[in-house]
């Protein structure tokens, strides 16, 4: 971006400098997701601001314990706005300041370019490859695939189709991952923040016609790709639309010393491969990890046995178990769900040995709580026997494992009839 020597008017030199202000606190701290093992909230002065702030000029209420931050949550809306306000007071003060000691700053815009070259970067690369991954939509467990369209949230629906389909997942992720990495090159600046502005673009449509919790976060990195394209939006206009001939724009480094440039740029990159790669590779292993994969399914419940008694399946029976999954849904493997005759979902955390066949589980708030369960197959059936407190139970289901669905055996078809 090139930095001209003559003298701004007083309105372009107050919206670079609100513009600067501005990224700077809405950054800092939750946009350094990037950075492994970060705490943001150790580091953020947000917390006890925003809620007084909120309560105080808006009127809002705020629950303390869960803020929600980051997910289009009260809390996040009265940070935008208080962030929007300190940087019309910031800005108003910098200029006045600036107007009356004649300061200039001719490298101020470029500092505001490399800061969000570096963060819509290290954000399409880190989102990109979640995607890439399969890791951002996971896979379809059989409580994903149980649920029925008129229950499931709008966001539940996008991001169960997400996961069908690997090869469009794994697609838009590498269009993200390109764009963030042509972004960390001043040469490659306008390619990549093309690539990310339609990228954006795409994500933005889809967090607000899906009603997805994070649209503000969206909006916020298709701004920033939008303000890394300002400087090229009249060249674009005149090569596009007017069939004019264009002159190349010359980004201006931040560091006049090549040497300082580098020795500041290339740790920082690979900080963040290193991290990513952590990041990724715990949440790989976490995920898709193989233990207990054989027992990973929904169960029917066909027959229950209490103490020697045959329950009934009535739906008035809410002791009942009208089915139960294993690591039903593909984010949470080491969960199990038990759903009720009333339809009623029940979440324990289980430990099992598929080689001595034994299961036990308890709910997340009392491990005490535990059963204690053995299990065998019996031709089609899958028989569950143990104890719970005083109680021994017998319970006999009908396996169904995640890829006899008919949407999970169901590929890409060429040719439709044959």
């Amino acid at each position: 971006m090139s930095s001209p020597l003559t003298e701004k008017p007083v309105s372009a030199k107050f919206f670079e400098r609100f513009i600067f202000c501005y990224w700077i606190l809405y950054i800092f701290p939750y946009g350094f997701e990037y950075i492994y093992a970060l705490n943001t909230n150790d580091l953020s002065f947000w917390t006890p601001i925003v809620p007084w702030f909120g309560k105080t000029f808006l009127g809002w209420t705020f629950n303390l314990e869960n803020l929600a931050k980051g997910f289009d949550s009260k809390y996040d809306f009265a940070r935008f706005i208080l962030c929007a306000l300190i940087s019309i007071l910031a800005a108003i003060v910098w200029v006045f300041i600036d107007s009356k000691y004649k300061l200039k700053y001719q490298k101020l815009g470029t500092l505001t370019m490399t800061i969000l070259r570096y963060h819509v970067g290290f954000t399409m690369i880190l989102y990109g490859l979640s995607k890439v991954f399969l890791l951002q939509f996971g896979q379809m467990g059989v409580d994903s695939l149980e649920l029925t369209f008129g229950e499931v949230s709008p966001m539940s629906l996008l991001w169960t189709f997400m996961s069908y389909s690997k090869f469009y997942s794994i697609i838009t992720g590498l269009i993200e991952v390109v764009g963030g990495v042509l972004l960390l090159f001043r040469v490659s600046t306008f390619l990549g923040a093309i690539i990310s502005f339609a990228a954006m673009v795409n994500v933005v449509l889809i967090d607000i016609g899906y009603d997805v919790t994070v649209k503000m976060f969206a909006i916020h990195l298709l701004l920033m790709t939008i303000v890394l394209l300002k400087d090229d939006i009249r060249r674009m206009f005149d090569f596009f639309v007017l069939n004019k001939a264009t002159e190349p724009n010359h980004y201006t480094p931040l560091f006049a010393n090549k040497k300082i440039a580098y020795a500041i740029k290339y740790p920082m990159i690979f900080l963040f491969v290193f991290t990513t790669v952590k990041m990724l590779g715990e949440r790989i292993d976490f995920l898709y990890k193989k233990t207990n994969i054989s027992i990973r399914k929904l169960y029917t419940v066909e027959d229950f046995v209490v103490n020697g008694d045959t329950i009934p399946p009535l739906q008035t029976d809410v002791n009942r178990w009208k089915s139960f999954s294993i690591g039903g849904y593909s984010y949470a493997p080491e969960m199990l769900t038990i759903k009720n005759m009333s339809n009623a979902k029940t979440q324990y955390n289980y430990k099992a040995d598929t080689v001595k066949k034994t299961l036990v589980f308890y709910p997340a708030a009392d491990s005490t709580d535990k059963y204690y369960m053995t299990y065998s197959r019996i031709n089609q059936s899958v028989v569950f026997k143990g104890l719970h407190k005083k109680d021994s139970i017998v319970v006999k289901t009908k396996p169904t494992a995640p890829n006899e669905y008919r949407l999970t055996r169901r590929g890409v078809r060429w040719v439709r009839d044959l």
